[in-house]
């Protein structure tokens, strides 16, 4: 089985906490498209975002980035 990427640990983790993506996005302080982005994949958090959406999601960058290439 591959390992997740961080898009797929991100969304996963958003669900479990609740949250939408909009409800994710303010409180981490992160505009909308910013979200969906690196929940699609199409874009790879910086530091700084994914310390954000730890903070909001209750969980670590490390349990967000764990194996990711």
């Amino acid at each position: 089985m591959p390992r997740p990427l961080i898009s797929q640990r991100l969304r996963s983790a958003r669900i479990s906490a609740g949250l939408t993506v909009r409800q994710l996005a303010a409180e981490a302080g992160l505009s909308h498209t910013t979200v969906v982005r690196s929940e699609q994949g199409h874009t790879t958090p910086t530091l700084a975002t994914l310390q954000a959406l730890s903070e909001a999601l209750g969980v670590s960058v490390a349990k967000l980035t764990e194996g990711a290439p």
